[in-house]
């Protein structure tokens, strides 16, 4: 009996000094997460920024539950940029200081993609986006830890331009948000579209601050100059506020007109019945006649997902962690170097096609452009045609001439 009331004390204190440290060992044994910072406009363009999310969350679902990145769960911060180059910057140094992340994803303004390109160049980041926007970001703004996977602003320009040479118009404005892309992107189609046709003109061109376009002043400048042809680079409620009013006021009608993202599903679905048709635009992402393996099994997981088809944000957001995670597994971690190298190595299978990237960054996607319309009663473009992007790129190795220290 005396036995037992020395030993029983003694052996509660041993369970209890046991369970106390259970959660500790656990948390020893469990292995250390990859982890990558995301940054997007989730405020400035909701919609559109929680597509791509929906995508990059996918895919880290599907590479975690298969075990994750060499037995390591992948993990990725995420935040609000705002649209705002500083706001882009303050995420990018706490990703860095703070958090210890090397690698970050995300931004779609070019304004806000140059400037987390640069903050990435200068502290040994890598900066992998999903959407292209301005060439800047593969020339000047380059450096080799720097990727997109979309196709950068020259080959939207080029193919524009080719379509407003076709249609033999011969006066033409524009409306734009005044942003770093556009900018570029419409000096890029005059250029093209004089070079193709010296005698084409430029009429006029209202610029506006994003998210505060004056439909009504822009439209009569506009109806003023009598153009035959209409060039428009607008999106979200801007988008929604011209075509509304164009309507109301003729600026579309008897004109041609044509637009580098109006396509878009992110920026054309929520129009519904107000969206435009018959405009030629590019952006587009023709779900349901890509029909290549890695399509076939990102669809059925994305509508088992949501409950509803993938649109291109979405496919960029896949695409980007898809390839960032075989980079990672393939080198062994997360140096930023190391996967670059890696990236610029290999082609990749992807839900919408092989795709490989160059030495500036760019990856080897094309264009899927056509007419706006509707599908089964959905705004869409439609008899979309695929456009290869290299035709209407420089060399990488041009670009990269403007590359700086």
């Amino acid at each position: 009996m005396l036995l037992m009331e020395l030993i029983v004390p003694r052996l509660l204190v041993l369970l209890a000094l046991l369970l106390c440290c259970e959660p500790a060992l656990a948390q020893q044994a469990a292995p250390k997460p990859i982890r990558i910072g995301e940054l997007m406009a989730y405020s400035s363009l909701p919609d559109e920024a929680r597509n791509w999310q929906k995508g990059w969350k996918l895919a880290v679902d599907e590479i975690n539950n298969a075990g994750g990145i060499n037995g390591k769960p992948l993990e990725i911060l995420s935040r609000d940029n705002k649209g705002s180059p500083p706001e882009a910057i303050k995420i990018m140094e706490e990703y860095k200081n703070r958090e210890g992340i090397k690698i970050v994803i995300g931004t779609i303004f070019s304004h806000v993609g140059l400037a987390a390109s640069d903050f990435a160049k200068q502290n040994e980041m890598l900066l992998f986006r999903g959407y292209a926007g301005t060439s800047k970001l593969l020339t000047e703004g380059g450096h080799d830890r720097y990727f997109q996977i979309m196709a950068p602003s020259t080959v939207w320009s080029g193919i524009l331009a080719e379509k407003a040479v076709q249609s033999g118009k011969k006066r033409w404005a524009f409306i734009a948000a005044d942003y770093e892309l556009n900018r570029t992107l419409i000096d890029d189609f005059q250029k093209a579209a004089k070079q193709n046709n010296p005698s084409i003109e430029f009429v006029e061109t209202q610029w506006y601050p994003i998210g505060k376009l004056e439909a009504g002043s822009s439209i009569q400048a506009v109806n003023r100059a009598k153009p035959d042809g209409l060039f428009v680079a607008s999106f979200g409620p801007d988008y929604l506020k011209l075509v509304r009013e164009g309507r109301k006021r003729g600026l579309f009608k008897d004109r041609v007109v044509i637009s580098p993202f109006a396509g878009n599903a992110g920026y054309i679905r929520p129009l519904g019945k107000e969206a435009p048709e018959g405009w030629f635009s590019c952006r587009g992402y023709p779900v349901d006649k890509l029909t290549g393996p890695e399509q076939k099994k990102f669809v059925d997981a994305y509508e088992k997902a949501y409950g509803e088809k993938p649109v291109n944000a979405a496919f960029y957001g896949y695409s980007v962690v898809t390839v960032l995670a075989k980079a990672i597994e393939a080198v062994g971690g997360d140096d930023p170097q190391a996967v670059a190298r890696y990236i610029h190595s290999k082609p990749f299978d992807l839900p919408g096609g092989q795709l490989s990237f160059r030495a500036d960054g760019s990856s080897t996607l094309g264009e899927w452009c056509g007419m706006t319309g509707f599908e089964k009663d959905e705004p869409t473009i439609l008899d979309a045609v695929f456009f290869q992007a290299e035709k209407y790129m420089p060399p990488a190795e041009d670009n990269m001439k403007f590359w700086t220290k």
